[in-house]
């Protein structure tokens, strides 16, 4: 019989993907946002606020794409569970991923 915290922790590594992603876009509107009320970046040089906050989004997305792959080297247990957990890391990781783009595109403080 297995352990009831057993199902807990698939569950949450299900989630732990969108939980990354959740993070990423706290923290980076988080920061953008503190940031720009107590005007540590200006139109005349925006560029240490754009690194920063290119620093938090690398190093998110960096691991959500380590936790998709660790997802797809764990050893297979359980067939659909484990394959849904991989598909939604993948996905987490894109969404994470994609999460940056503005920070290329866009200014940081208008």
């Amino acid at each position: 019989m297995k352990a009831p915290w057993c199902d807990f922790w698939r569950l949450v590594l299900l989630i732990a993907a969108f939980l990354i992603w959740s993070l990423a876009f706290i923290a980076l509107y988080g920061v953008h946002g503190a940031a720009c009320a107590a005007g540590w970046a200006n139109a005349d040089d925006p560029w240490p606020l754009r690194l920063t906050l290119i620093g938090v989004w690398a190093a998110l997305t960096l691991a959500a794409a380590a936790f998709a792959l660790w997802t797809w080297r764990r050893p297979a247990k359980d067939g659909f569970l484990r394959r849904s957990t991989m598909a939604i890391a993948v996905i987490g990781a894109l969404s994470t991923a994609w999460l940056g783009a503005p920070l290329f595109l866009v200014r940081v403080c208008v």
